[in-house]
């Protein structure tokens, strides 16, 4: 009887000492993590302002509650269960988890690249594309169709 007492009196050094033992596991994806948070931000950011500038819609709560923060969740996990398979395996070759933070980045990259050329018009990224466009029809021979985004 003494010692279930004791285990609820120091409950919330249990809970706050497996806390800590999470975050120490998990420390090496840290940085990954903290990336991919900061380019979701930079994206709503992107986002909310080619919204307002091209399309004129008011700011709306509900899209980034629906869309932005499952979507980050799911990275998140992701990129942390691919870290432990990666430990669990002792997977040493390449880095699942890394590969998988690599990918959710680029996509994150271009998302906010896209919105800053709707935004800016800046030639640049056109110039990029049709630069990739060529390159994969010189090496592949696939004819990449193009997607003219709508102006107005």
């Amino acid at each position: 009887m003494h010692a279930l007492h004791n285990l609820f009196n120091n409950f919330y050094a249990i809970v706050s000492g497996l806390m800590v033992t999470l975050i120490g596991y998990f420390i090496p994806v840290h940085n990954i993590v903290i990336l991919l948070l900061i380019l979701f931000v930079l994206d709503v950011f992107f986002g909310y302002w080619a919204a307002k500038r091209l399309r004129n819609e008011r700011f709306n709560v509900k899209i980034i509650w629906e869309h932005t923060i499952p979507r980050m969740l799911i990275s998140i996990v992701l990129i942390l269960g691919s870290f432990m398979w990666d430990k669990v395996y002792e997977q040493n070759i390449v880095s699942t988890y890394k590969l998988i933070g690599w990918f959710i980045s680029g996509v994150l990259l271009y998302s906010i690249a896209e919105n800053g050329y709707g935004i800016t018009n800046w030639t640049v990224f056109p110039k990029i594309g049709e630069l990739f466009k060529s390159k994969v029809k010189e090496n592949t021979g696939l004819d990449i169709p193009e997607d003219k985004p709508e102006k107005k």
